[in-house]
């Protein structure tokens, strides 16, 4: 199969590159592992809904979007994961019919990102969520997670989730967040041209109020409780350091958690395609490095959207378009001032939301507290049930890396293969070697990025 541009993701920053791309008269193909375009923050609901014009303004603003992208004429191939690149401007792709190879003059990656996972005891039993996980259970089939729960983590996005879910008809006991209540002043100065986002923050937050849903700063999940599923939630007060202050538990009776503690970029698939990443300390995450127009290092090859750094869904719009534009440009179907003059005001933007996801980014940094609420007993690799107490013995048996620990322990060598645990292990290695988080070495990237071709549909290839 042939096309000249190949976009892997259809949520916000995928189709904004689709559409700029497509608008200037490049063939476009978006493949997406989704039924549905729209990604996760514009996520659809299935076609057998009826009323479907009850899903929101996220729905609303979603499926705007993907019209903006059907009349522009871009083509879709849903249902299909893109897992590797095995030469240049080539990628392989699967879906229910077999594997299949894609060539392509230019690619954008927009992998968009998961929930960071924080091991704490408790968390593998049913009933625990990631409050992107609760999200996509409610926005995308209607289902309630839990009938009465606690949300704990910090950011936007607690705030969206907790407000989402009791209107749905949740009852929330608590959200509990370790940074202080006053931490959202720190943004308003950044916020002063961005008056949408404010707005939106200050409805999120009333809703909670009307709702009577407390909201308990400088607090931290210590423990879930349950055996064969989640029946209670404790949370404690924390020192700056987010370090549970002895004697301050807070017990509460619920079937169900949601944790979210920020968001990891998906850089899977752009390093199974050899792009190289950086380390972002203040994020405390892997991103790829990206020109400033978001090619990467692999030429030819774009990022855009949270998969590159995670900064919501408006600066993935933002930099879809510029990559779009970027690309049509470089193929020719667009002259290098038109092209410039196109971009402009999507850079203007982007330099200014920049400086609220730098705020945002300050105000919610994570502290070395909340990496040191598991115990020995606690399962950090929840595929393989490693233990923090399996990767002690790992380190004192000689591994000092995330690379030795899987060769010891089978720690991120499951299903998911280290998405759930590779941050984890990394922080706890850090912390117990006395090593910065940045210095420990990611382990080497190997497709398939995602664990989903079989052996038949290899052999057909």
């Amino acid at each position: 199969m042939h096309t000249e541009l190949l976009v892997v993701g259809a949520g916000p920053a995928g189709l904004a590159a689709a559409i700029e791309a497509s608008r200037a008269g490049v063939e476009v193909l978006v493949v997406d592992d989704n039924l549905q375009p729209g990604g996760q923050i514009y996520r659809q609901l299935p076609r057998e809904f009826t009323d479907r014009g009850r899903g929101g303004s996220d729905f609303r603003n979603g499926r705007a979007l993907i019209a903006e992208a059907t009349a522009a004429g871009v083509k879709f191939k849903q249902g299909c994961t893109a897992w590797g690149m095995f030469e240049a401007g080539v990628m392989d792709v699967v879906d229910a019919s077999g594997a299949d190879r894609i060539q392509a003059a230019r690619i954008v990656i927009a992998a968009g990102a998961h929930d960071r996972p924080v091991a704490v005891p408790g968390w593998t039993l049913p009933g625990v969520f990631t409050v992107g996980g609760a999200q996509a259970l409610l926005k995308g089939q209607r289902i309630l997670p839990g009938r009465r729960m606690l949300l704990a983590g910090v950011g936007p996005l607690l705030l969206v989730v907790a407000s989402q879910l009791s209107k749905a008809g949740v009852e929330i006991v608590a959200v509990a967040e370790p940074a202080s209540m006053w931490i959202g002043l720190n943004v308003l100065p950044a916020l002063t041209r961005e008056w949408p986002l404010l707005v939106d923050g200050l409805r999120y937050r009333s809703a909670l109020l009307r709702q009577r849903v407390p909201w308990l700063s400088r607090r931290i999940l210590t423990r879930i409780e349950g055996t064969e599923a989640v029946t209670a939630a404790v949370v404690c007060r924390v020192d700056q350091d987010w370090r549970p202050i002895p004697g301050s538990e807070q017990r509460f009776e619920v079937d169900a958690v949601a944790m979210g503690y920020g968001l990891l970029p998906s850089i899977e698939l752009p390093r199974v395609c050899g792009c190289a990443v950086e380390y972002d300390g203040l994020a405390r995450t892997w991103r790829p490095v990206r020109s400033a127009r978001f090619e990467s290092s692999v030429p030819g090859v774009f990022l855009v959207g949270d998969g590159a750094g995670v900064a919501g869904a408006i600066v993935a719009i933002e930099e879809g378009r510029v990559a779009g534009l970027t690309i049509a440009r470089q193929l020719g179907k667009l002259r290098s001032g038109d092209a410039v003059q196109k971009a402009a005001p999507h850079l203007k933007r982007l330099a200014a939301l920049d400086r609220v996801r730098h705020a945002l980014d300050h105000a919610y940094a994570l502290q070395p507290g909340l990496f040191e609420l598991g115990g020995p007993e606690t399962i950090v690799c929840r595929c393989e049930e490693v233990t923090f107490d399996d990767l002690e013995q790992a380190v004192q048996d000689g591994a000092d890396s995330p690379t030795m620990l899987r060769s010891f322990t089978r720690c991120g060598m499951g299903p998911c293969q280290g998405r759930m645990c590779t941050a984890s292990t990394a922080e706890w290695l850090a912390t117990r070697t006395g090593r910065d988080t940045g210095s420990i070495p990611l382990p080497p990237a190997a497709p398939p990025a995602k664990p989903v071709v079989t052996l038949g549909a290899l052999a057909a290839d």
